[in-house]
């Protein structure tokens, strides 16, 4: 078992450390691929892998460990690559969520086992988890576009009214939580609701046994961590809201 743990530690700081693709790179890359260049598939994919392991999260009690929803969730990427075009303005992980979802809901159906939640109740969880911020399955107003939905109202959250164009900002911020610390990580997923529910800093205090400015001043040092990760001048506004 700690040898699979540290099997998979190992992984997420291999993908963690892979450089975010710009839109004009996804664009080359896309052409590539249909021109049947595996070398572009495997950037492609490679660039977004910790997307996948954010996805996974949202799976954790169906019945199957992490490593395996992840293979699953990549075989689901590596579909999407194969289909993706890159001129139709959406970005990659936006256009392979379908995918990485419906493998990954395949593999829990054939492999989850005796031991595994049962159906009605892991449905119920999964649902209360994309019903909160930051789910990628709500489309606004038809278009191609994601949209963050309605952060939990408090006086810290960011603001409710803001949308993600496409996806774009939310598949950033999830691969470059990744490269956070343990608990820099962990106050960012419960605080932005990334694959969990949106929390306020006095409850994410209780459940990580911290006063609430203790939770502000690491939340503010993760944000200024991303920020200097990201190339995106929307998502160092967005995380400083």
């Amino acid at each position: 078992m700690d040898k699979d743990k540290n099997a998979l530690h190992t992984y997420l700081d291999e993908i963690g450390q892979q450089r975010l693709l710009t839109d004009e790179e996804e664009r080359q890359l896309a052409d590539r691929i249909q021109a049947g260049d595996q070398r572009a598939t495997d950037r492609l994919v490679s660039a977004n892998l910790t997307f996948v392991v954010a996805m996974a999260r949202q799976y954790q009690d169906r019945g199957l460990p992490a490593e395996d929803l992840i293979s699953e969730g990549n075989i689901g990427m590596l579909r999407a690559a194969a289909r993706f075009d890159g001129r139709q303005g959406k970005r990659f992980v936006a256009f392979a969520a379908p995918y990485i979802r419906q493998a990954m809901e395949q593999a829990v159906e054939q492999q989850g086992g005796l031991y595994r939640v049962p159906r009605n109740v892991a449905d119920t969880r999964l649902e209360k988890k994309r019903s909160h911020p930051l789910s990628i399955d709500a489309p606004v107003g038809g278009s191609q576009e994601l949209s963050l939905g309605r952060i939990i109202a408090d006086a810290d959250a960011p603001d409710p009214d803001r949308q993600l164009e496409q996806g774009t900002l939310l598949a950033e911020l999830q691969q470059l939580v990744a490269r956070l610390e343990p608990r820099e990580r962990q106050v960012v997923e419960r605080f932005y609701g990334l694959g969990t529910s949106h929390l306020t800093m006095a409850e994410i205090g209780r459940e990580m046994g911290l006063k609430r400015e203790r939770v502000r001043q690491i939340r503010d040092k993760a944000v200024r961590r991303v920020c200097r990760l990201t190339r995106s001048t929307e998502l160092r506004d967005y995380l400083k809201q």
